[in-house]
C-alpha cells in the first residue's frame, strides 16, 4: 500500500508543477525535460545495479515515473 501512495504523491508533484500529460507544452520544453529525465534514469539504474537497496529502488522508480511523464506529455501544435 505504501508504494502506491508514494507513486501517487510523485505524480501529484509532477502534475502540480507541469500540468497533466494531456495539457500540451512546447516541444522544446518537453525535449529538455525528457533528456534530463533519461539522464536521471541512467544514474538511478547504475546506483541500483551497484547497490540494490530500497533507497536506490525508490530513486529508480521516481526516475522512471518522471521519464514516463515527459514521454507521454502532449506537444503544443
Amino acid at each position: 500500500m505504501e508504494v502506491k501512495i508514494m507513486d501517487e504523491e510523485i505524480y501529484k508533484i509532477i502534475t502540480d508543477g507541469y500540468g497533466t500529460v494531456f495539457e500540451p507544452a512546447p516541444r522544446e520544453k518537453i525535449e529538455v525535460h525528457k533528456k534530463h529525465a533519461s539522464e536521471g534514469m541512467d544514474i538511478a539504474l547504475r546506483l541500483f545495479k551497484g547497490n540494490p537497496s530500497a533507497e536506490h529502488f525508490n530513486l529508480l522508480k521516481v526516475a522512471m515515473l518522471t521519464y514516463q511523464y515527459w514521454v507521454q506529455k502532449r506537444v503544443i501544435q
